[in-house]
C-alpha cells in the first residue's frame, strides 16, 4: 500500500510540475512574461497580451532563449538555442484603415512579391504569408480587431537542413503557433 501512495504522489507532483506557469526574464530589459500551461497541449504554451489584447500559443520547447520582451509590453522575441529558429509576436494600435492591406502589401514587397510565397490568404481580418529564403523557412500572419483598434503579428522561422520542399518535424508545432495568433473576444 506505500508503494501505490509513494507512486500516487509522484503523478501527482509530475502532473502540477507539467501545469506550472513559465516566466521568462530578459536580462537587458530586466522585463518578465508568464507564459501559460494549455491543458491536454504539452508542445505549447499560452500568452495573452493585455495591453494590446491578442493571444497566441508559444512553441516552448523549441524557442527557449529569450531574445527581447521590450518594456512597452508589446509582444516578445524568443529563439531556440542553436540560433536556428526565432519567433516573434507584437502588435499596436491601428493608425489608419488600410492598415490590413498596407501591411500586406509591404511584407509581399519584402520577400520579392506576392509570386514567391508558398503559401498566402488575405481573409476581412487577418493575412498569412509563408515563404521559403534558401533553407530557412518562414510563416507570418497579422490579424486585426477594428473594436479595439488593435493589430497583431506573429512571424517564426527555422532553418532546414536541405531547403524547400523538406520535411520538418517542427512545421506542424509551428504552424499551430501561428494559426493561434487571435485578439481576445470580450
Amino acid at each position: 500500500m506505500k508503494i501505490l501512495s509513494v507512486f500516487t504522489a509522484l503523478i501527482i507532483a509530475a502532473v502540477a510540475i507539467a501545469f506550472e506557469p513559465v516566466t521568462l526574464k530578459d536580462s537587458k530589459t530586466g522585463m518578465t512574461v508568464t507564459l501559460y500551461p494549455i491543458p491536454d497541449e504539452e508542445n505549447l504554451l499560452f500568452y495573452g497580451n493585455n495591453r494590446i489584447g491578442y493571444n497566441v500559443n508559444i512553441p516552448h520547447k523549441i524557442f527557449t532563449k529569450v531574445v527581447l520582451l521590450p518594456q512597452n509590453e508589446d509582444g516578445m522575441t524568443l529563439e531556440s538555442k542553436d540560433g536556428k529558429a526565432r519567433f516573434r509576436v507584437t502588435g499596436g494600435r491601428i493608425m489608419n484603415e488600410g492598415i490590413l492591406k498596407e501591411s500586406y502589401d509591404k511584407a509581399c514587397k519584402a520577400i520579392g512579391g506576392e509570386q514567391k510565397a508558398s503559401y498566402f490568404d488575405f481573409g476581412n481580418d487577418y493575412w498569412k504569408l509563408c515563404w521559403w529564403k534558401g533553407k530557412t523557412f518562414y510563416s507570418r500572419k497579422f490579424v486585426i480587431d477594428t473594436e479595439k483598434n488593435a493589430w497583431g503579428e506573429c512571424e517564426i522561422y527555422y532553418v532546414t537542413s536541405n531547403g524547400e520542399g523538406t520535411y520538418d518535424p517542427r512545421s506542424e508545432i509551428i504552424n499551430n503557433a501561428i494559426e493561434s495568433l487571435v485578439f481576445a473576444k470580450g
